[in-house]
């Protein structure tokens, strides 16, 4: 599995909560269990009070599989409700990610499920000019995921470089700004919501190479997420 499908969305005021989760529980998610090169299938909700206060997660083959069908045949057969909550949803932004290589093992090791994630995670997306691409991944994979490996709580890391996407919606102020998020993006998954209270948390992103990076990073934007469901095949 070398894709992500990452989709933030929002309600908004024209759809209720609760008429929003029963569509995307039992009929949007489900939709996409059968779909072979789809392996996993997560909701989350926001913890952070900010928006989009909802992502969806799954595990791909490769980000060239949203353009293969099944899975590309279904936005022509969505059902009256389906099309009706879309047209309606404040924002659906979906973006597609390949998989940054080398990937560290989670704490679990072979043992990690990716159908059982989480509980909680942290969304951290951020641009980086070209001159220091180089340099960023070799801090991120010598330095930075090694000292998140050894924060309470840390379940597991991976990172991921924007392929494609598109934001629809009727509130234009959550849609990416410039039309297109940012470059990078890492995803950290944790058993606790107070990691990030740790002394192993505060010096992992204290470091003389972190604070460099700090400096350096555009549109640096981190999201914190519980898990609301996933899903397995049956």
């Amino acid at each position: 599995m070398t894709g992500l499908l990452f989709v933030y969305s929002e309600p908004g005021p024209a759809v209720a909560t609760d008429e929003y989760n029963d569509w995307y529980d039992n009929e949007h998610v489900p939709l996409r269990l059968p779909i072979p090169s789809f392996h996993s299938w997560s909701r989350w909700i926001a913890t952070d009070g900010k928006q989009p206060s909802y992502v969806a997660i799954y595990d791909i083959d490769s980000p060239e599989s949203v353009n293969e069908a099944p899975y590309a045949s279904l936005a022509d057969t969505r059902s009256e409700r389906e099309t009706s909550i879309i047209d309606r949803l404040a924002l659906l932004d979906r973006r597609t990610y390949a998989l940054h290589e080398p990937v560290h093992p989670p704490k679990a090791g072979a043992a990690y499920d990716v159908r059982k994630p989480g509980p909680y995670m942290s969304v951290v997306a951020m641009d980086i000019p070209d001159e220091h691409v180089a340099e960023f991944h070799k801090w991120y994979t010598e330095e930075h995921t090694p000292l998140f490996e050894r924060i309470p709580g840390w379940v597991r890391t991976r990172r991921f470089v924007f392929v494609d996407g598109g934001a629809r919606g009727t509130d234009e102020s959550l849609k990416p700004a410039g039309g297109r998020p940012q470059r990078f993006v890492a995803l950290h998954e944790w058993d606790t919501p107070d990691a990030s209270e740790s002394e192993e948390y505060k010096a992992a992103t204290s470091t003389q190479w972190t604070l460099r990076f700090k400096g350096v990073a555009e549109r640096f934007e981190r999201r914190v997420f519980k898990l609301w469901k996933s899903w397995d095949r049956e």
